[in-house]
């Protein structure tokens, strides 16, 4: 007689193990910020060059990020010294250009000028995401920088102003103002590499973004490039 053959078989028989669905990585916490939105209509050709993004995009970060860093990384008071540091720069360029442009007001009226202003055939408009008050005295000085060079073009083209003094106060007053911006450039990244090494590039990242958008012309002429040579000081 032959045995049987058996299948051995596991008393306890084992589950299929459970499926687990992949963690989701866990998304950054994003602060709801105060902004809001200025359109800069600009007339002028000097003022005009202010709003190339190579200078205006770059100051606008620059002033943003400032805020950002110092308020994440460094202490309060210190945040507190730097932003009235920038804050009285550029306010007194703007009291600077008040005064001038009140001169320019008294020259207006004495010859019946002062409601004259000429048309402008390639404006530009851009629109600032104000995010905060020293985007705000940026873009305001710019605005005054338009002005007065509306009522410069005003006299000039009436055979008041010589072209050689029209063109020197507009580049000298379109230097203080982009050089002012490089300073601030100059001052995000120092401060950006303190950041760095202190470890918080990521959060300084996570929190800083565009505050202007790309300005837009009226017609197809392109800005000019930034080593145009009309940007350069007047010769004798």
């Amino acid at each position: 007689m032959t045995e049987a053959l058996t299948v051995p078989t596991d008393p306890k028989p084992t589950a299929p193990p459970a499926r687990t669905r992949p963690s989701r990585p866990r998304q950054p916490y994003r602060h709801s910020r105060p902004v809001f939105d200025l359109t800069l209509r600009i007339q002028s050709e000097y003022a005009r060059r202010l709003l190339r993004d190579r200078e205006f995009r770059p100051a606008m970060h620059a002033l943003y990020g400032i805020e950002v860093i110092l308020h994440l990384v460094g202490e309060d008071d210190d945040a507190e010294q730097v932003e009235t540091l920038i804050r009285e720069r550029l306010e007194g360029l703007a009291d600077e250009l008040q005064r001038e442009i009140a001169r320019l007001q008294v020259l207006l009226a004495d010859r019946g000028l002062d409601k004259t202003r000429p048309r402008y055939t390639h404006p530009v408009t851009a629109t600032v995401h104000v995010a905060s008050p020293t985007i705000a005295l940026y873009a305001a000085l710019i605005q005054e920088f338009d002005r007065l060079l509306m009522g410069l073009d005003t006299l000039w083209l009436s055979g008041l102003l010589p072209s050689k003094e029209r063109l020197a106060v507009a580049i000298r007053w379109r230097n203080r103002i982009g050089g002012a911006g490089q300073e601030f450039i100059g001052l995000h990244r120092r401060a950006y590499a303190a950041a760095e090494r202190r470890g918080q590039r990521a959060t300084v990242d996570e929190a800083e973004r565009e505050v202007v958008s790309v300005p837009e012309e009226e017609g197809s002429e392109a800005l000019p490039p930034a080593d145009d040579p009309a940007v350069s000081e007047p010769t004798d």
